[in-house]
This record gives C-alpha cells, sequence and structure tokens, in this order.
C-alpha cells in the first residue's frame, strides 16, 4: 500500500520497522530533516524539558498553569500509556488521528532516503504540527538524555533540567557528573535555564558557565516551604526581582517539580498572576503518575516508577497508607529491577510479579530472582500478564476500608496494561 493511503495505526506499525535500531542517537540526520522542513516557531514560547524523572509532572504544571492564564499551547511527551495521540496535545486535548498522519506525511515526504527511528518521526511530526498550528507555548520532553536527544535540534527558549539519577546506563553512563552534561545538553547561550535538582552535579553548573546560560537551581535561585495544608514558593523573575507566592494548594503531583515549574514561568515573560498559578497547581495531572483511585471498593494506585528515584519517591508516598500494600511490579530487563525492589521492599506487603510481553520485556520468574533476599517465597506470586494479577488480586483481595492498597507500577507498559483491563480512560 502507498503510504499516502496509511491509517495512523499503519504509520506507527512501518515506523517500528523502518529503522534498523530503537534507539539511535545523534543529531544528523534529524537535523537535515528538520532543516528540510523550513519550520518556523518565531512567536512561540519553547520550553525544552530533561531529566531522569519527573519531566511529565513539571510539563504536567507547566501546562496546566499557562492555560490557566489564558494562553494556548502544545504539550508533546513521551512514551504514551494506550493512544499514541497521548504524545501530543493541543490545549490540554489529544490531537486526533488524522492531524499526526498529516504530520507523519510531511515528514515522510521531507526525510527522502534518510532513515529515521520510532521516536525522531514522532519528533519531528510534534513539531510540524506546532508549527502549523502555532499555539503560545510549546512543552517538550526529552526522550532520553538531551544533547543527543532528537527534541534537541529546536532551540529552547527556556531549558529544563528536573532530576538527574541513574538511568538507560548503555547510553548515558553511570556516573551523575556525565549523564548531567548530558541532560545540560539541551542549553543555549543566553537563554535562561532552570534546574530542580536537589544535589545537581557540578558538570550542570560548568556547562552553563561555559555556554554562557544563566542557571536558575533549586535552593539557590528559587526555593519553596511546604506547611501542613499549603506551600510557600519563592524564585526570581526574568528581570532579576524576587517573586514571593504564598498560600499555594497542595498538589496532587510531586512538589519538587511544582516549584521549578513555577520558576519557569517566571522566567518566560508571559504574565500569569498568583490566581492562575494555584488554578494551575490545583488542577496539574498524569495519567500514570499517583493515579488514585476505587474500583470495585479496592482502592488502586497506578504509577509508572521504573527506576530507582521514582521507586523512592513512591515508597515514600505507600509508607503513609494504613493497610496493607500489595504490588503488581513489571519491568523491562534493561532496568536497574533490583535497586527499584529494594526501593519499595520497606513498604510492600505482598509481591506480584508480572511478565512483561514487549521488546525487552522482563519475564515475572526471572524478576523474581532479583528480589531481596529478605523477602520469604510466601510473599511472592507470578503472572503471566498484569490483566491475569489484577483479576487474581480482584478475586482474592478482601473489600472495604481495611482492604489496603493495590499498587500497580515499574513500567509505562505494566500501567498501559492495567488502564486497560481496569477499563479506566486515560484523559
Amino acid at each position: 500500500m502507498n503510504r499516502a493511503e496509511f491509517s495512523l495505526d499503519q504509520w506507527l506499525s512501518w515506523m517500528e520497522q523502518n529503522h534498523p535500531v530503537l534507539i539511535d542517537l545523534g543529531l544528523d540526520r534529524v537535523r537535515k530533516v528538520f532543516e528540510s522542513l523550513s519550520l518556523d516557531f518565531t512567536g512561540i514560547q519553547l520550553i525544552t524539558v530533561a531529566g531522569t524523572n519527573g519531566k511529565g509532572t513539571t510539563l504536567a504544571y507547566l501546562d496546566s498553569i499557562f492555560q490557566e492564564a489564558g494562553y494556548t499551547t502544545l504539550c508533546y511527551t513521551s512514551p504514551h500509556l494506550e493512544l499514541y495521540n497521548e504524545r501530543v496535545r493541543l490545549c490540554g486535548t489529544m490531537v486526533e488521528d488524522g492531524v499526526l498522519v498529516d504530520a507523519f506525511q510531511a515528514i515522510d515526504r521531507a526525510r527522502g532516503e534518510i532513515s529515521l527511528t520510532y521516536f525522531e518521526m514522532g519528533t519531528l511530526a510534534a513539531l510540524w504540527i506546532l508549527d502549523q498550528y502555532r499555539p503560545d507555548v510549546a512543552l517538550l520532553e526529552v526522550g532520553l538524555g538531551g544533547r543527543l536527544d532528537a527534541i534537541n535540534v529546536a532551540d529552547a527558549d527556556i531549558a529544563v533540567v528536573t532530576t538527574i539519577d541513574i538511568d538507560h546506563i548503555e547510553w548515558l553512563g553511570d556516573d551523575r557528573e556525565q549523564i548531567g552534561r548530558e541532560k545540560a545538553g539541551i542549553f543555549r547561550a543566553n537563554a535562561p535555564a532552570v534546574c530542580g535538582e536537589l544535589l545537581p552535579p557540578a558538570s550542570i553548573q560548568a556547562y552553563a558557565d561555559e555556554l554562557g546560560t544563566p542557571l536558575y537551581q533549586l535552593n539557590q535561585a528559587f526555593s519553596y516551604h511546604k506547611s501542613d495544608e499549603s506551600w510557600c514558593w519563592q524564585g526570581q523573575t526574568l528581570a532579576g526581582n524576587t517573586r514571593i507566592i504564598e498560600d499555594l494548594p497542595l498538589p496532587r503531583l510531586p512538589l519538587q517539580n511544582a516549584a521549578t515549574a513555577l520558576q519557569v514561568v517566571q522566567l518566560s515573560g508571559l504574565s500569569c498572576d498568583a490566581d492562575a498559578i494555584k488554578r494551575g497547581v490545583a488542577n496539574a495531572s498524569v495519567a500514570g503518575r499517583m493515579d488514585t483511585f476505587t474500583h470495585k471498593d479496592r482502592r488502586f494506585i497506578l504509577d509508572v516508577a521504573h527506576n530507582p528515584q521514582s521507586a523512592q519517591y513512591l515508597a515514600a508516598h505507600l509508607s503513609q497508607e494504613q493497610g496493607p500494600v500489595q504490588l503488581i511490579l513489571g519491568m523491562l530487563a534493561d532496568k536497574d529491577c533490583q535497586q527499584v525492589m529494594v526501593s519499595l521492599s520497606s513498604v510492600v506487603d505482598q509481591w506480584h510479579l508480572v511478565t512483561l510481553d514487549v521488546p525487552r520485556g522482563q519475564a515475572a520468574e526471572a524478576l523474581k530472582g532479583r528480589l531481596p533476599q529478605e523477602i520469604q517465597s510466601h510473599q511472592v506470586c507470578c503472572y503471566r500478564s498484569v490483566e491475569e494479577a489484577i483479576r487474581c488480586l480482584l478475586d482474592d483481595t478482601p473489600q472495604g476500608e481495611n482492604s489496603g492498597v493495590i499498587v500497580v507500577a515499574g513500567s509505562f507498559f505494566t500501567v498501559g496494561a492495567a488502564y486497560r483491563a481496569l477499563n479506566r480512560e486515560i484523559k
């Protein structure tokens, strides 16, 4: 079939098979196609966000705040949980299939004989849609690293690094200084950058100084303080003045990322009053991040925690639970599975390990072999799929207030399967 007649599903299938490798870091190929497209982002505020964790939540805060202040937005994130359309949202709404099809056709025409990965095709398509729809603000999530990631072909007006931890070792290395330098590769000379890491590697400031990038770091240029019922933020405006916002509502997503987003807002040059910021913070949400709800009288928490840092955050949240914690965990084989399980071991009462039948997916029995030795075998069950684990838990666990919570974590694939099994809509 001629690709000009492809549906969205056919495009995605073709993109998965078109390039010889899934991840092919480097900008030479994608930059040639980007330049041939002659996209014009004049008048659009481009904000690019990199980091080990917290990218999606920081973008969600920014998207919510800017919309509350009356601005139009495009938000590009990855990966998706169920529908590819989740990756590109205009003013909070997933783009329709036809918009993505038009974008993929445009990229296919522009690339000529240049081979692109699935992610590179998707990133260029998102940038093409940005040029077509021209919102006030573009919020762009880096897929992997920063310096060599496809999104880095676009020059950010503001670059953001959320957190730094060890992940994607085979591509980024196992040293925080090296990883920090890769993430900071999205910085541009004379364009402001924000870092929300509590313990930033020195390489981030060093690269900013080398490049001439004004860098705003957490607990230096901006800070936040939490009380029982609210929180307060203090930071710097683009003009160098101090701004304080008090009585902010406690959000559903991590507070550290909210503080980072607020500093970005101040540097954007876009007017956002305190009321719009408060509404934006209160309303920000991301599918698959601390998604808490009740299904058939059981409490569920769905969270895509898949590396040690995100697992530690999830464990801190679960430590406040009153009843038993039943964890459904499925992970990819190239993740630090053992350290993730160590991070969660103090708060989990029973482990329900699942096989992920996807590329790089880990088998449940192999995952069991990586559990800390102190966890006894009677605490561990293995299942062929997420759906099977959920079905068994719904049959076997008690209902009511003392039933505790069922947590699904470990991967976007795991959580995406849980959404489907529970017939829960992804908004």
